[in-house]
């Protein structure tokens, strides 16, 4: 995806795969101009410029923050993201005032940060979009998609820290190497702002691979991120360095956690991407303290966006009362920030996806013959195959398939395998080919490709390319 694609005011921004340990270090965030819509941006210390946030775990509690407000956590393997929702947020906060926990869902959502006057400490929180109850698959697709990403990000920014150039020069030449827009401008502020060490670097890593090989079955439990972005220490740069990641790794079937840290042929791209690769089910989540029972749960589905997946099969259930070291309490705040966070939370809200959902299809289904006896079976399923054929007949002679005919999401799924050769089907070929088919907007067809990308449909082996699985 073009960095005209990847920002700028009016356009909507990639929602990136970050673990929570990670995000649970920033503190940085800005904008790049005083446009109304300019997108506001937080900083990690790997370097990731995040405007929105994709993320999936366990839903493990959901408290009221204040009047209107809830706050909800969701647990990766690594830590626990907090979400609010508000009035700006009806129907996240519907899926939050009907949901269960613990439960999988995933989240899509503005990153952002806030800072209580009179206090030192930075609070990170998404502001969700959407909201959806998933698998444990869906989960720990998101997992190993996170741990590629993050991989990817340690060994640009390795490279970048091996180098005498720095701002505007660093991201200059950065994206002269092919580097996705968004980090080659995250990667300077995250160095100059964090001043993010080679030894932080190589915890990252090791937090990526603990994951991968949670999700793999080979570990139990992630250690957690202990280095601050600026701790000192032994790092070698250029082994972090040459940690590119193949596309494939994490594939179902059976894929080792050390396919996902091993050499591949990135070609020093880092495009950060939305989609998932298929993971092994059965990880349980631990830093943040969540374990929870995959069981055999069906693909996510929902009716919209603030709706729980009625397909779900299995409810996923925590081990034990302890969530470890994140306390229930954890995120209680006085009463005057607690007003602080109401006021920021409450007002001025814009969503870039606030769009209607695609309709339901009204697929009208033949009804069963009346008067048939019992008997007539061998005659019944006769006139019914001579009826199949005569529709395959007609079909040929229609002229044009509508939006009524045809489920969307069925259809975006089918522009996608039709347009893939072999490396993906463009984003824009995927819209423009089901706006040409339905005549829907391409928003519309957007939000299609963003629910089939959470409920594990597809996933982006780059930014803006999507594969089915």
């Amino acid at each position: 995806m073009s960095g005209e694609d990847q920002g700028g005011a009016g356009r909507r921004e990639v929602a990136y795969r970050l673990f929570a340990a990670e995000f649970e270090d920033v503190d940085y965030s800005y904008s790049e101009s005083d446009e109304e819509r300019a997108p506001n941006y937080v900083v990690t210390p790997t370097g990731a410029r995040v405007n929105r946030v994709f993320v999936a775990g366990v839903l493990t509690e959901v408290e009221a923050a204040g009047e209107d407000i809830l706050r909800a956590r969701v647990v990766d393997q690594t830590g626990a993201f907090v979400v609010y929702a508000g009035q700006y947020q009806p129907e996240a906060q519907a899926f939050f005032e009907r949901a269960d926990p613990p439960a999988f869902v995933a989240v899509t959502g503005k990153a952002r940060t806030f800072q209580p006057d009179d206090s030192d400490v930075t609070y990170t929180s998404v502001r969700p979009e959407n909201v959806n109850e998933v698998t444990a698959e869906t989960r720990d697709r998101w997992s190993v998609q996170a741990a590629r990403q993050t991989l990817d990000r340690v060994a640009t920014m390795a490279r970048a820290l091996d180098r005498e150039e720095r701002g505007e020069e660093l991201r200059g030449l950065l994206e002269s190497r092919g580097v996705d827009v968004g980090l080659a401008a995250g990667i300077p502020l995250a160095i100059d702002h964090y001043g993010t060490t080679g030894a932080y670097l190589e915890s990252v890593r090791e937090l990526a691979v603990h994951v991968a090989e949670v999700v793999a079955g080979e570990r139990d439990e992630v250690d957690p991120l202990s280095r601050s972005p600026d701790a000192g220490g032994p790092a070698d740069l250029a082994d972090l360095a040459t940690l590119d990641v193949p596309a494939s790794a994490g594939g179902v079937g059976g894929a080792s956690a050390a396919a996902v840290a091993a050499s591949g042929s990135s070609g020093g791209s880092t495009a950060e991407s939305t989609g998932t690769t298929s993971g092994s089910s059965g990880a349980s989540t631990s830093e943040g303290g969540a374990s929870a029972s995959d069981g055999d749960g069906s693909a996510a589905g929902t009716d919209d966006a603030g709706a729980s997946a009625s397909g779900t099969s299995a409810e996923p259930t925590v081990e034990g009362g302890d969530i470890g070291e994140f306390e229930p309490g954890e995120f209680d705040l006085d009463e005057e920030e607690r007003e602080a966070i109401e006021e920021e939370y409450d007002t001025g809200f814009r969503s870039g996806t606030e769009v209607d959902e695609p309709g339901e299809a009204d697929i009208d289904t033949p009804e069963p013959n009346a008067g048939v006896e019992p008997g007539d079976g061998e005659a019944t399923d006769a006139d019914e195959e001579a009826e199949d054929g005569d529709e395959s007949e007609s079909a040929d002679t229609e002229p044009e398939t509508t939006a009524e005919d045809v489920d969307l999401d069925e259809a975006v799924v089918d522009a996608m395998q039709a347009e893939d050769d072999g490396d993906g089907a463009p984003e824009a070929a995927i819209v423009e080919a089901v706006t040409g088919r339905l005549g829907v907007g391409e928003d519309e067809v957007r939000e299609a490709l963003d629910e089939a990308l959470m409920s594990g449909e597809c996933y982006e082996p780059e930014d803006g390319v999507y594969k089915p699985i």
